[in-house]
């Protein structure tokens, strides 16, 4: 059995154990934070020990991948893709400050989200961050040069919102908009997210079945308010001349986030990098066309 296969088996028995018998804790009322979605979390030690066995695979392995998830979602967004990932890859896919289980310290910062990251490597590793892991990963390897082996953003951005000299950006109100209904009901519109994502997927309702009950299952709600108010402050395209090393960008033709014209702007300024636009892809390309991704990506990293 591949190490990447006994990772699964061992995550998939810790959620059994955590339901079964340690009986997860629901949230409190009393805090508007916890009360926001009426979801149960896995037990902080229950997890522990999840992220200590993803970790434990780690050091011998052929490639070392993080993944990094984006806004108000949680590593389980890419269960989906590591399957299709090579078995000899170790990968793991940590949760951002507040995100999913991972515990939340006032205020949400992007670079020390990176800094947390780059002091789990212990060699180059390849990096792929989709969305505002996406940013996350620039500061990463912008401030830990010697920690990255490649970098592949997917439906990423360097500036968010638009500005005078940066067009690229969109416009404040839609980003409002977008987590408001975010925290009126994170569990349903976290659906109906995963459900415009993949329009085009021809397995639409198994890939939101087989990920949807992780991923809504935690989050805190201030982690991802600020977690977004950082996301519209952000400005990496000082970074960008700092970053050198492979660089894979893969954008969706549909995407109404981060459309390929924030690509075409990263393509521009990031030194030999590749650009792949999946002109039916929206916001999420390697969940809406997970195999060719998957390839797309499996590709670059063992070019390199």
């Amino acid at each position: 059995m591949c190490l990447k296969h006994r990772g699964q088996l061992f995550a998939a028995s810790v959620r059994k154990l955590a339901k079964s018998v340690l009986q997860p804790t629901q949230m409190p009322s009393e805090t508007s934070d916890e009360s926001w979605h009426n979801t149960q979390c896995l037990t902080a030690a229950a997890s522990a020990m999840r992220r200590q066995q993803e970790r434990k695979f780690m050091p011998d392995a052929a490639k070392k991948v993080y993944l990094i998830h984006g806004w108000g979602a949680n590593r389980h967004v890419f269960d989906d893709l590591m399957p299709r990932l090579p078995a000899e890859w170790a990968v793991y896919a940590p949760d951002l400050p507040g995100h999913g289980d991972a515990p939340f310290v006032r205020p949400f910062d992007i670079a020390a989200a990176a800094d947390g990251i780059a002091a789990q490597i212990d060699a180059p590793a390849d990096i792929l961050g989709w969305s505002l892991g996406g940013l996350v990963a620039l500061y990463l390897a912008a401030r830990h040069p010697g920690k990255v082996r490649s970098l592949c953003l997917t439906a990423s951005f360097a500036r968010l919102t638009a500005d005078e000299d940066y067009p690229e950006g969109l416009a404040a109100p839609a980003l409002g908009k977008m987590v408001g209904a975010f925290r009126s009901d994170y569990a349903k519109h976290i659906k109906q997210f995963l459900q415009l994502q993949l329009l085009h997927a021809h397995d639409a309702d198994g890939i939101i079945g087989r990920i949807l009950p992780d991923l809504a299952r935690c989050g805190t709600p201030s982690a991802l308010q600020e977690a977004l108010e950082a996301a519209e402050r952000a400005d990496a395209r000082h970074l960008l001349d700092k970053i050198d090393v492979p660089v894979l960008l893969v954008f969706g033709g549909k995407d109404a986030i981060t459309p390929p014209r924030m690509g075409e702007y990263l393509h521009r300024r990031l030194k030999g990098s590749r650009l792949v636009v999946m002109e039916k892809a929206a916001h999420a390309p390697f969940l809406s066309h997970a195999e060719a991704f998957a390839a797309l990506y499996r590709d670059f990293v063992e070019g390199v």
